[in-house]
């Protein structure tokens, strides 16, 4: 991966962060081994976990499980956001990045409390449990 002045790797599955907002592109993404989710489809694009909740750094803030050193924190996956870049000249940055939060919340914690895209789940039974 190219260094851009913070944290570079390149053990697959280690991405760094690109962009100001934290942010990457198509190529980390793909180069990281890591799945992402399409908002427009609703699909994932490989699930690796049987169970995992999936936040970003402000959905964990807003939820009460902040990531407390978000600069050593590693991403499990990513979400894509079309509309990333508009009114800016970066429209390569398109990829937020995901942080497992799966054990701070109990196992019934209910879908409610989430979006599309912040759960991923392989088998019905799990999807009904919450």
């Amino acid at each position: 991966m190219k260094d851009h002045g913070r944290r570079n790797t390149s053990k697959k599955g280690e991405v760094e962060m690109p962009n100001e907002k934290g942010w990457y592109t198509k190529e980390e993404v793909i180069e990281s081994g890591l799945p992402y989710y399409i908002p427009a489809s609703e699909r994932w694009t490989k699930m690796p976990y049987e169970f995992a909740i999936l936040l970003t750094r402000s959905r964990s803030k807003e939820l009460g499980v902040p990531i407390i050193h978000h600069e050593h924190a590693v991403p499990a996956a990513f979400r894509y956001a079309a509309a990333a870049g508009t009114g800016t000249t970066d429209k390569k940055h398109r990829y937020i990045p995901l942080y497992d939060r799966t054990g701070l919340f109990p196992k019934d914690v209910g879908r409610r409390k989430f979006y599309n895209g912040e759960i991923m789940t392989k088998s019905s039974e799990a999807a009904s449990a919450i």
